[in-house]
C-alpha cells in the first residue's frame, strides 16, 4: 500500500442474492473490504463461498431477475455503484473497472476478429485514438500478453483461438483500456503452466509500476501466495478471514482457512496422508444459525452452532469471524 490513506475501492456491507421459488438465496451476505493503490486482494473459498457473486457485484453485472442487490455500498471515485442507473454503469465499466471473466469466451463476441474487438473497445473508451492508434494500441496489448504471430491473432475470430489465447486476449482488453481497477475471476485457470507465470508477472508488474489496484478470484493457492498482497477468505457468503498474505498464510486464525491450507495437496507426501474439508457447504436458503462453517469444524464447541460470531480486528491488519479465535477462548 502507498502513503495514501484514501481507499480506491470502499465496500461496505454488501449483500447479493437471488430469488428462487423456494426463497431468497444470499450468496454474499455483508462484505466488507477497502482496496487501495498498488494492493493485489485475493479472495479465496471453496466454490460455492460466494467469491465470484462478489466480484460480479463490484461490477453490477449480477442481472435482474434472479439477482437482486439488497443492501450495502460499493464506492469508488466518491460514487456509490448501487446509486447508478445502467447508463451510468456503461460509462463505469472497462474504463474505471476492468474484469477478465473466469469463461474466456464471455467477453467475446464470436460474430467479429479480434482485431474489430480490440479496436472497437478501446475507440469506445478513447475516440480520440483513431482507427490507426487503436490497432497500435491493439497491438501492443497483444505483445504484453506473450503472442508472438499477432497479424494471425489480429485475423481470427474466437472459435479459431484456444481457451488460453481467449483468456490473454480477454486481459490485454481490459489492460489496454488503462482501468483504475482492475477484477480477475480465475485468469489463469485455461492457461499452461508457462503462460500462467508470465500472466502472473505481468500483472503485478502493472499494479507496481501504475498503482493499479487488483481483486483476483481464485481458489489456487499457489496463485495467491505468487501475487497477492492481501487475501480475505470467503465460505457461506461470508468473509471468515482477511490479513495480509503473509501473515494469513502462515498463522492462520480461522479453522476454515487452516483448513484450506491443509487440504493443498502435496506430491511429495504419501497419497493415504492428504486431508480434505468433510461435509458440504452450508445451504444458503437455511443457513446454519451460528457460524456457517461449525457443521463441517471439528474445533466447534455450543457457542459455535448457535451464535453467529462478530467480524473483528484480531491484531494490525487482521480480522477474523469466530468465537474461537480470541485469545483464552470463545468471546
Amino acid at each position: 500500500m502507498d502513503g495514501d490513506n484514501h481507499p480506491v475501492l470502499r465496500v461496505r456491507n454488501l449483500k447479493t442474492g437471488f430469488a428462487t421459488p423456494a426463497g431468497m438465496v444470499v450468496a454474499v451476505d455483508g462484505v466488507d473490504f477497502d482496496l487501495h493503490r498498488n494492493e493485489i486482494l485475493a479472495i479465496i473459498g471453496e466454490s460455492g463461498s460466494g467469491k465470484t457473486v462478489t466480484a460480479l457485484s463490484l461490477i453490477r453485472l449480477i442481472t435482474s431477475p434472479p439477482g437482486r442487490y439488497l443492501g450495502g455500498s460499493i464506492e469508488i471515485g466518491g460514487r456509490d455503484l448501487l446509486s447508478l442507473d445502467e447508463t451510468a454503469m456503461e460509462t463505469v465499466r472497462g474504463k474505471t473497472i476492468g474484469m477478465i471473466f473466469q469463461n474466456p469466451r464471455a467477453s467475446l463476441d464470436p460474430s467479429f476478429t479480434i482485431e474489430f474487438q480490440l479496436t472497437e473497445t478501446l475507440l469506445r473508451h478513447d475516440p480520440a485514438l483513431g482507427r490507426k492508434g487503436a490497432r497500435a494500441a491493439a497491438t501492443k496489448a497483444l505483445q504484453e500478453v506473450g503472442f508472438p504471430d499477432i497479424p494471425r491473432v489480429l485475423a481470427s475470430y474466437p472459435h479459431q483461438l484456444s481457451g488460453g489465447m481467449c483468456q490473454r486476449i480477454g486481459l490485454a482488453m481490459v489492460l489496454a483500456c488503462k482501468p483504475e481497477l482492475l477484477i480477475a475471476d480465475e485468469p489463469t485457470t485455461a492457461l499452461d503452466v508457462g503462460v500462467q507465470a508470465k500472466i502472473l508477472l505481468l500483472l503485478k508488474k502493472r499494479s507496481r509500476e501504475t498503482g493499479l489496484p487488483i481483486v483476483i478470484i481464485t481458489h489456487d493457492i499457489g496463485v495467491v501466495r505468487a501475487i497477492a498482497t492481501r487475501v480475505l477468505v470467503m465460505y457461506g457468503g461470508h468473509v471468515q478471514e482477511a490479513g495480509e498474505i503473509d501473515e494469513l498464510l502462515a498463522e492462520p486464525l480461522h479453522p476454515y482457512t487452516k483448513a484450506l491450507i491443509r487440504s493443498i495437496p502435496d506430491p511429495d507426501a504419501p497419497a493415504d496422508t492428504m486431508t480434505f474439508i468433510k461435509g458440504e457447504p452450508p445451504n444458503l436458503l437455511a443457513p446454519p444459525p451460528g457460524c456457517r462453517f461449525a457443521p463441517r469444524c471439528d474445533q466447534a464447541i455450543g457457542l459455535c452452532h448457535q451464535k453467529l460470531p462478530e467480524w473483528r480486528a484480531a491484531g494490525p491488519g487482521r480480522m477474523v469471524r469466530c468465537h474461537l479465535a480470541a485469545a483464552g477462548g470463545p468471546q
